[in-house]
């Protein structure tokens, strides 16, 4: 458990900064069912944490040793302050995984959470990009982790609140909510986290719709499809994200 602690302070301190892979994927069924998951690599911030902790202090850590740990959000929703009972059965069937091998230079971060139906799709979308819910579930697995971190990413973790997205039968869309979006810049932390940004090397950001039948009309021209066009692909990054939300919105029918 010491070692996870370690891992989600890194994760807490340092995501959505730089040196990420981010990618948000949705797999919708026929049904209506489906399930979100985001993976974050983080492959790179291992690579330069091996330049400030020394053989010994990363052996003392236990970072040296390889791990695969999943931890289901129901065991941990007792420690979630504020949470209501409809947010508690939306996450309650989700999941974090994380991986690491410090030799290959391998830290992931998965989260899962499935869904019922379209109208559970929707709900779960706000519980994890506007309440804040899934940050205070990762404190449940961490509680120290706003003493290890700093208690602040700049802002960032809070990147996903700028669009709304609909699920419904026929179609997915993600629109940038503007008042969000100049609410979340004009916060001086984001500004930090920009400049810190600026710095480093950009983070990548992709979207994979996996949807129950071929897409009909995708709005984005960046978008991809696959070759039966039941899958769609959008690839940005935070930079983009932060100073062209636009051409990060979607729309798609099938």
């Amino acid at each position: 458990m010491k070692k996870i602690k370690v891992l989600l302070a890194i994760v807490l301190a340092m995501s959505f900064t730089a040196c990420l892979e981010i990618t948000e994927e949705v797999q919708l069924n026929n049904d209506g069912s489906g399930q979100m998951n985001i993976t974050t690599d983080m492959g790179k911030m291992l690579e330069l944490l091996k330049g400030f902790a020394t053989e010994e202090d990363l052996k003392k850590e236990g970072m040296k040793e390889s791990m695969d740990t999943l931890i289901m959000l129901k065991d941990v929703m007792d420690t979630v302050e504020n949470i209501s009972a409809e947010e508690r059965r939306l996450l309650q069937r989700g999941s974090l995984r994380m991986q690491m091998n410090f030799d290959s230079n391998m830290l992931k971060m998965y989260i899962n959470n499935p869904f019922s139906n379209l109208a559970d799709a929707n709900k779960l979308n706000t519980v994890i990009n506007q309440n804040g819910v899934m940050e205070r579930a990762m404190k449940g697995v961490n509680p120290n982790a706003d003493t290890q971190s700093g208690g602040s990413n700049g802002g960032l973790d809070k990147i996903g609140s700028i669009y709304d997205i609909l699920y419904s039968k026929n179609s997915y869309k993600r629109t940038l909510n503007k008042a969000k979006y100049d609410t979340l810049m004009a916060d001086p932390k984001m500004t930090e986290a920009k400049s810190m940004m600026a710095m480093m090397e950009d983070a990548k950001y992709t979207l994979v719709l996996k949807l129950p039948r071929a897409a009909k009309k995708v709005s984005n021209p960046k978008a991809t499809l696959s070759a039966d066009k039941r899958q769609v692909t959008l690839a940005g990054s935070m930079t983009e994200m932060i100073d062209k939300p636009e051409t990060l919105e979607i729309n798609v029918e099938y």
